[in-house]
């Protein structure tokens, strides 16, 4: 009985014991709330299912078309066919290597590159790609030719996994998020866990070719945009369910808190006029709940040994996020960063929502994991009558 006993307590220490997290520190979360019940995500349909997977940023071109970048490396337009009326979508490249299981292992995404943050530039002639492995990159959407921009902060450290990006107003700097200089994108459940502040904000300067660190020590840093104003960056904390705004002119408070407690973890956040009122509001994709009556990452918060233990766990990395339930969020902020509602679907078939964003008419879904696109054909009506 007691060798049976200590067989036992060795097993269940050996993951923990191989872990790749060390000394994962505390994680600081919100208490709970109730959230207001909302289904009308429940109405957006799928496009392209099995071909256009895990789309996780979206940007409008001037036409109405949308670019997106995919799991398997490739950045594709999506438009609608002018003979036929129907959307189809078009290759423009891709930022890694071409490879049959690009986009079904994980493990391949140092090879095949996963571009996530986009951001449209000079003249909609040129998109910025933040991706999580090849570094800060342009695509000259005429020629359809990539340049690298970045593969290491100023100060040599390489960049571990560049999330969004945007350029100010002007054009001179490009600010993009490293959401954690420890953990690639294939282990951000790790890099979750872990709980150490190592992301950052970081600029690229065009007239000397540098990228100098801004903000270090966050925890998180993912979704990246300008306020309306265009004088202030507001950068969403995965975790902690918090945005921060930034600003970067003399004068004005550095670092403040533009909202907080929010019922979800965030991902990419949009700036969005209304067409009927002109009201400002910012759209925020949420990819999974914090909310009662129940979220895994907050029970696992205050814990950090159960963390470091399920890290060790011997099983598929995939099984981790498995883990979250399914269910599809984007938040509505007003311009004090004040929650006016939540667009949902609580079944879940439309999940992991990454961001939100409205051309023609549509609210667009885009979803780091969902093998489509989503599109809610009267979303913009919908936002009408919330705001």
């Amino acid at each position: 009985m007691l060798l049976t006993a200590f067989a036992a307590a060795f097993l269940a220490s050996v993951p923990y014991l191989l872990s790749p997290l060390r000394d994962p520190e505390p994680i600081s979360a919100h208490p709970l709330r109730e959230l207001a019940p909302d289904r009308r995500l429940e109405a957006a349909e799928h496009l392209f299912p099995g071909e256009v997977i895990g789309p996780e940023a979206l940007v409008v071109e001037a036409d109405g078309s949308l670019i997106t970048g995919l799991a398997d490396g490739r950045i594709v337009r999506l438009f609608t066919d002018t003979e036929d009326g129907r959307m189809k979508y078009d290759s423009l490249g891709r930022t890694g290597e071409d490879d049959p299981n690009c986009g079904k292992d994980i493990d391949l995404e140092p090879k095949c590159g996963r571009p996530l943050g986009l951001h449209l530039t000079n003249g909609g002639k040129a998109l910025l790609i933040a991706d999580g492995y090849k570094g800060l990159l342009s695509l000259d959407l005429e020629s359809r030719t990539f340049s690298v921009l970045a593969t290491n902060a100023s100060d040599g450290t390489p960049l571990q996994l560049l999330n969004s990006v945007q350029e100010n107003e002007g054009g001179s700097v490009i600010y993009i998020t490293d959401t954690s200089t420890e953990f690639q994108r294939r282990r951000i459940f790790w890099a979750v866990f872990s709980g150490k502040p190592t992301g950052r904000l970081l600029a690229y300067h065009h007239s000397n070719k540098s990228l100098e660190v801004v903000i270090d020590n966050l925890f998180m840093p993912n979704g990246l945009t300008f306020d309306h104003d265009n004088k202030c960056m507001l950068i969403a904390l995965t975790i902690s369910s918090d945005v921060l705004r930034y600003c970067p002119d003399e004068g004005m408070e550095r670092l403040s808190i533009f909202a907080s407690d929010l019922p979800g973890t965030l991902d990419n956040i949009h700036k969005y006029v209304d067409p009927e009122s002109g009201r400002r509001v910012y759209l925020l994709g949420l990819g999974s709940k914090r909310a009662k009556p129940f979220s895994l990452l907050t029970f696992v918060a205050g814990l950090p040994n159960l963390r470091r233990w399920i890290c060790g766990l011997p099983i598929p990395y995939e099984w981790l996020y498995k883990l979250v339930p399914k269910i599809g969020m984007l938040a509505i902020l007003n311009e004090e960063g004040k929650l006016i509602g939540t667009l949902q679907d609580p079944k879940g078939r439309t999940y992991w929502v990454s961001e939100g964003i409205v051309t023609n008419g549509s609210l667009w879904l885009g979803s780091w994991l969902a093998p489509h696109i989503a599109r809610l054909p009267a979303g913009a009506q919908i936002l009408s009558s919330h705001i």
